[in-house]
């Protein structure tokens, strides 16, 4: 692209307003979230260090070499990483490590329940020997009330981390968390700051990240690859 109005600049200090924004809103509610950037699966190195500053407690994707990277650039952060082939993780970078697999589980797992919503709670079983649970839903529909109100009849302790909220049920957190939940993992909505039930933009939140009347949606920032520009 040589004509400048074509570009699409990625402002990383509107991005740090959408992050503190959801710091401030979830630590109200006793709860937490992890920032999940698989959308940038194959962006360079120079974008992921722009993340790796982001005032995020904890960040997830499901590319270990980017992980890696994140972890040499800061220490600190918690880094998520999405198992969704359930391999076996030794690397020391990963600090929780999401899984639906039972082999080889210890203290970093997440144990994650692939389930299809249309199943819903006959389905469940749930196995209080792990200090984290969680669920592979699906991040562009609501799920069903009926799984949540069977999940509610586990009686999860609330010292466990139970990881089911995603960008697409934010606007249901107050219901979410009555039924246990009390960690969410967002993504698009921290970059669009926008609701994925109706597209209307969400009190709090810049819509901006991306530019002034850009339609930024997942599939947009995982094909934009070469032709964002970064900005402070």
């Amino acid at each position: 692209m040589n004509d400048n109005s074509q570009r699409i600049f990625f402002y990383t200090d509107r991005l740090k307003e959408n992050i503190l924004y959801l710091n401030d809103f979830f630590s109200a509610r006793n709860m937490s979230w992890t920032f999940v950037i698989k959308a940038f699966f194959n962006y360079p190195d120079s974008f992921i260090n722009e993340l790796s500053y982001m005032p995020m407690g904890s960040l997830a994707t499901d590319n270990l070499t980017q992980l890696k990277k994140i972890k040499e650039l800061n220490p600190e952060m918690e880094l998520w990483f999405l198992n969704y082939e359930g391999i076996e993780v030794i690397d020391d970078v990963v600090d929780v490590n999401l899984t639906h697999s039972t082999h080889s589980t210890n203290n970093k797992t997440c144990l994650m329940l692939a389930l299809d919503p249309e199943r819903m709670g006959a389905e469940l079983n749930i196995d209080m020997a792990f200090k984290r649970l969680g669920a592979y839903l699906d991040c562009a529909n609501m799920p069903d009330a009926s799984f949540f109100e069977e999940w509610q009849k586990f009686h999860i302790p609330t010292t466990i981390i139970q990881s089911l909220g995603t960008s697409v049920s934010f606007e249901h957190i107050d219901y979410l968390q009555s039924k246990g939940v009390n960690h969410y993992r967002i993504g698009e909505l921290a970059l669009t700051g926008k609701s994925l039930i109706n597209g209307k933009k969400i009190k709090g939140l810049r819509p901006d990240v991306f530019g002034d009347g850009v339609n930024v949606n997942y599939e947009f920032i995982s094909n934009f690859i070469n032709d964002i520009y970064v900005r402070s």
